[in-house]
């Protein structure tokens, strides 16, 4: 093994084809690290997410706050809790700062037990997006020997599979690192790169445009009244406004829920009669008749299939040529 003390640089020499090359074993083993952090915490959380969907309680809960954590400026490691829940502190309120001021969001919900006791409890999942805005009623399953413990229908799952799906590639990568020749490494990494890349982007983005049109197709019309408002937070610190409506269901049921979709200028007022589009089987998950997908969506989206586009052009004119 060879230590240059210079750059705190562990390299081993590495037999490629008859040729030795230096394998950077530092930046292997940082690649591999993060893969399992990624791998192991996303895949832990799908698993209990799936154990409370399956042997949980069911009932409806109110998001009554977001836990919001501000990451500062300039860099390096801070927080902020915003939360006026006056529960338990935050567990996990850190995040890495990237010299922007960034967003990360805990919906806070509030439910009934079967044994009749209330509880007010976070989710395991932050979130950059979250539909979970306050005032919202949300299906949610709890683990009855720890009420506490909750798994939000409509929240997280995207997150974590967006999570373990990065886990598993940087493990692939490291992997490769470790088994393919040089020639090789350097010939298919730089084709690689635009795929995974305009994947994550367009699975981001359809996720959020697919939900919209789940809801358009499958969603029952209500004439419906505004009888106030809240208000969530975008990652960039922007106010958005949410109409809270009332409407009666197609059970015969009157339910008063917020609308998914925020807007920065407030497209109804209290007292409006508006038209509104609900899912049958959650009636709270509702939107105003006219309403789309975030804008940030179909940016992601779009830049999705741009850069897949761009990486399957660049790799058919390297292969051919």
């Amino acid at each position: 093994m060879i230590v240059n003390t210079n750059r705190l640089h562990w390299s081993t020499s590495v037999h490629d084809h008859g040729e030795v090359r230096e394998m950077p074993w530092q930046a292997v083993m940082v690649v591999a690290g993060m893969g399992v952090v990624f791998t192991v915490a996303a895949g832990y959380r799908l698993l209990r997410e799936r154990a409370l969907r399956s042997n949980g309680k069911r009932t409806l809960a109110q998001v009554v706050d977001q836990d919001e954590h501000f990451h500062g400026t300039g860099g390096g490691v801070g927080a902020r809790n915003r939360s006026q829940d006056p529960g338990q502190p935050t567990k996990r309120p850190w995040s890495v700062s990237t010299n922007d001021r960034g967003l990360v969001q805990t919906p806070i919900v509030e439910f009934t037990t079967a044994d009749g006791e209330t509880i007010r409890t976070r989710s395991a999942v932050s979130s950059n997006v979250s539909s979970a805005i306050p005032g919202r009623v949300m299906t949610v399953y709890y683990n009855p020997a720890n009420p506490s413990e909750v798994a939000i229908v409509g929240h997280g799952l995207a997150t974590l599979r967006l999570f373990l799906v990065i886990g598993i590639v940087l493990l692939a990568a490291a992997v490769a690192m470790v088994t393919a020749s040089t020639e090789t490494i350097e010939n298919v990494a730089p084709l690689l790169a635009p795929f995974v890349l305009g994947a994550a982007l367009l699975g981001v983005g359809g996720y959020g445009i697919s939900r919209v049109w789940e809801l358009r197709r499958r969603g029952v019309v209500a004439e419906g009244t505004v009888v106030g408002e809240t208000t969530s937070s975008t990652r960039e610190g922007m106010t958005l406004h949410h109409p809270v409506v009332r409407f009666s269901v197609h059970t015969g049921h009157e339910i008063e829920t917020a609308s998914q979709r925020g807007r920065v200028a407030r497209r109804a007022h209290t007292g409006e009669h508006v038209r509104v589009r609900y899912h049958p089987n959650d009636p709270y998950r509702m939107l105003l008749v006219g309403d789309g997908a975030r804008p940030l969506f179909w940016i992601f989206a779009l830049a999705g299939i741009v850069v897949l586009a761009l990486g399957t052009v660049i790799t058919g004119y390297i292969l051919t040529n």
